[in-house]
């Protein structure tokens, strides 16, 4: 250990830390003092960042500090400030760095309110940093402008560099330092989801990024309050100002971009920080963003981190009690892969990554994450902001409750699919007509369904791509088959003649801000289009045309809808762990159903006869309603539940299938509330839909993994497994399966997948 060393933040000049001098203070915060140091093997000026020592205290703190530390040094993009070392010397926690003797802050409080075109510049470096991070992995969690250096000197333009990567990382993995949990952040650019203590991704950076956008356009942060706590509360629950009504002048369209891309919801966020940059400049009429070359670097000392640095782990560390991939909250970071089988590989001439559980062209911590249905866990959160001095930090308390994230899984090799030996054409044909007559499940009349048992085979008959493709979210047949009906978060929902695999309608819902779910009328004359927007739309199927909207009060978003079986009510599950029951004939809002201690209702269901509703909650519990009288009849709660995806009934109503996020679907006694099965498909990572076929025998999963699996009800035994092309089985991931539905043949199978496709496959027995 170094002379000098008094106390947190009491390095004196000429204290040695593991080969580095220090010539002076450079700058403080709550966690951390910064030093300008001198490398004394190298003779070059480095900036020196000492961690409290309560921090450097902690075993685990210490391994994922050096450990995000490294992987950001590995990460490869000229706007990430470069680490020369970072470890532990005597006791001490530092970061060795590039040293840079300006940051954003001071740019703003020398300037105020910026140009244009010179924000722009700013956020589109920041941006460039950020994505790059996330394609490795990792989360910055404290996006700030203190954290936006700027190099400048004679001759030469301003190069702008993001730090910190690590620092933040490592406290919020770390139980224990408190006893209750931390993460380093500033209030005012701290997103809703770490402010609710749920687990983050990359969109947390990108709200924080967002706020530092408006506070480079406008000179203020966009929820500015005199209590810490206040502006935690307005980050939750409050929209931002209005850009333009800030700063008179700007398009409107600048301020819708900052709006989306700090909208409350992760998932209703820009797909990466880039795309929000680049939306920025396009909304500001400013020309596409040219990135800059890499700014020259100090060469580093052997053995030193830049030298001698291990590859980034294909996932992030896993945090300590955060969610896992793909199982979970989008955001939670995947855990450490077992295997080799496990690991990515980069397709660098393709530019993409490539892993077993996840597709082509997307960033693994984005796509493991993105799925925004997936809520988090109880949290007694205690929230750290950073304060000015060194030694002094402010704890607020904040208490909120959720659901229990999920643990952490990793991906798996699934079984292959096993192709039939039958051409598989769908037996059905014609054009949709106004009255979309066929065999309806409800009628309870048999199809070829009914007698396949046992073992099946699936073959894959016809892939229908969305256009404009965001990712489908929810699909439907017509009750006669000859139409299929595909939900899209681009906003539209898209109508499929089965027969021709023909696009015949597009629906757009007005205002929406994504369809996520889409169910056809009994006699087929309506499609009813649930919006992310609150909002339900009746259409109808002969003309296009929008025949209603119905709107829930104080709803948060519509997640599924679903018609009665004689077709005179609609059920809306919401966001606010309500149903709501509309009268199809007059619009009028007849009951509201609300889950006992809910969080979401994810889906809807009514049973044959109509007198009971299923409402799967994300608290785990499937909820029973009498439709007549708008009583709780039963809430079925599955053993370990993390959260019901999704609930349907078998075609005779005595059995009620609940698929839940802990991967497992369970199968209910609805006469007697009794637990009768519990269908686990080993490799299973997160189911998100179930559906009955017409006979009642055959329970289809739709599983995260990319595969549906086909259950035998009576037996319990897994028939079959499908796998759509280019899928885990090819090493590549499809995406996940968002959506399952039959036709009413029996033998036809949509499946509806997150890269904006549905699947028709054709189900057979499978040949002896």
């Amino acid at each position: 250990m170094s002379e000098g060393f008094l106390a947190f933040g009491g390095l004196t000049v000429g204290s040695r830390v593991a080969g580095y001098r220090v010539e002076g203070p450079a700058g403080a915060g709550g966690m951390a003092v910064v030093y300008r140091a001198r490398d004394e093997r190298l003779g070059r000026l480095v900036a020196l960042k000492v961690l409290a020592p309560a921090l450097a205290a902690d075993g685990e703190f210490r391994r994922l500090f050096t450990a995000e530390s490294r992987a950001a040094a590995a990460v490869d993009d000229p706007h990430i400030i470069p680490v020369y070392e970072a470890g532990e010397s005597g006791g001490v926690l530092f970061i060795a760095m590039r040293f840079v003797a300006g940051d954003l802050r001071a740019v703003l409080a020398r300037e105020g309110p910026l140009a244009a075109e010179r924000a722009a510049g700013f956020l589109s470096s920041v941006a460039s940093a950020l994505d790059a991070a996330h394609r490795a992995g990792l989360v910055h969690r404290d996006v700030k402008p203190a954290n936006v250096l700027v190099d400048a000197g004679p001759g030469r333009p301003e190069h702008v560099y993001l730090s910190d990567f690590g620092i933040s990382k490592a406290i919020a993995s770390t139980a224990g330092l408190t006893g209750s949990g931390q993460y380093l952040g500033t209030p005012d650019y701290t997103s809703p989801e770490q402010v609710a203590g749920r687990a983050v991704d990359g969109r947390a950076d990108q709200y924080a990024l967002a706020c530092v956008a408006w506070q480079m356009l406008t000179g203020t942060v966009p929820f500015q309050r005199d209590q810490g706590l206040a502006v935690l509360l307005a980050h939750l629950h409050e929209p931002p100002p209005r850009l333009d009504a800030v700063r008179p002048g700007l398009p409107v369209a600048a301020g819708q971009v900052l709006a989306r891309a700090m909208a409350k919801e992760p998932g209703e966020r820009y797909r990466s920080c880039g795309e929000f940059a680049d939306a920025l400049r396009e909304a500001l009429a400013l020309p596409p963003w040219q990135p800059a070359a890499p700014a020259a670097a100090p060469p580093a000392a052997a053995g030193h981190l830049r030298t001698a640095v291990p590859a980034p782990p294909s996932h992030p560390v896993t945090a300590a009690g955060a969610p896992a991939p793909r199982g979970t909250e989008p955001g939670q970071d995947p855990g450490i892969p077992a295997t080799a089988a496990d690991q990515p590989t980069e397709d660098v001439a393709a530019g993409r990554w490539l892993l077993p559980e996840l597709g082509p062209d997307r960033s693994p911590a984005w796509l493991a994450h993105r799925r925004r249905r997936y809520r988090t866990g109880t949290v007694a959160g205690t929230l750290l902001a950073a304060g000015a001095a060194a030694a002094a930090a402010a704890f607020i308390p904040l208490l909120l409750t959720g659901s229990a994230p999920r643990a952490g899984q990793h991906a798996r090799t699934p079984t292959p699919i096993h192709i039939g030996t039958h051409a598989g054409t769908p037996t059905h044909a014609g054009t949709p007509t106004r009255a979309d007559t066929g065999t309806s499940t409800a009628t309870g009349k048999q199809t070829e369904s009914a007698t396949l048992s046992g073992p099946l085979a699936g073959t894959l008959t016809a892939t229908l791509t969305d256009p404009g493709t965001k990712y489908l979210a929810a699909l439907a047949f017509s009750p006669g088959g000859t139409t299929l009906a595909t939900s899209d978060e681009n906003g539209k929902t898209y109508l499929w003649d089965t027969a021709t695999g023909k696009l015949t309608a597009t629906l757009t819902d007005p205002g929406s801000k994504g369809v996520d779910t889409v169910a056809f009328s009994p006699g087929g004359t309506t499609v009813a289009t649930g919006d992310i927007n609150i909002s339900t739309y009746l259409w109808d199927t002969a003309t296009g045309k929008l025949t209603a909207t119905l709107t829930d009060p104080g709803g948060q978003r519509v997640d599924w809808v679903a018609f009665s079986p004689d077709g005179a009510t609609l059920a809306a599950g919401d966001w606010n762990a309500s149903t709501y029951l509309w009268d199809t004939s007059t619009g009028k809002l007849t009951a509201t159903l609300t889950d006992p201690g809910g969080q979401r209702v994810d889906w809807v269901a009514f049973s044959p006869d109509g007198a009971t509703l299923a409402a799967g909650d994300l608290n785990g519990s499937a909820y029973l309603w009498d439709t007549a009288t708008g009583k709780l009849t039963a809430t079925l709660t599955d053993p370990g539940g993390k959260g019901v995806a999704s609930v349907a009934f078998s075609p005779d109503g005595t059995t009620l299938a609940a698929g839940d996020q802990n991967g497992s679907a369970y199968l209910w006694d609805t006469a007697t509330g009794k637990l009768t099965a519990t269908l686990t498909d080993p490799a299973s990572q997160l189911l998100d839909a179930v559906t009955f076929a017409p006979g009642g025998t055959i329970l289809a999963v739709g599983d995260w993994n990319g595969r549906t699996d086909l259950w035998d009800t009576a037996t319990g035994k897994l028939s079959a497994t499908l796998t759509v092309p280019g899928s885990a089985s090819a090493a590549v991931a499809a995406d996940a399966v968002a959506a399952v539905a039959f036709g009413p043949d029996g033998t036809t199978m949509a499946v509806g997948d997150w890269n904006g496709r549905a699947y028709l496959w054709h189900i057979s027995r499978r040949s002896p």
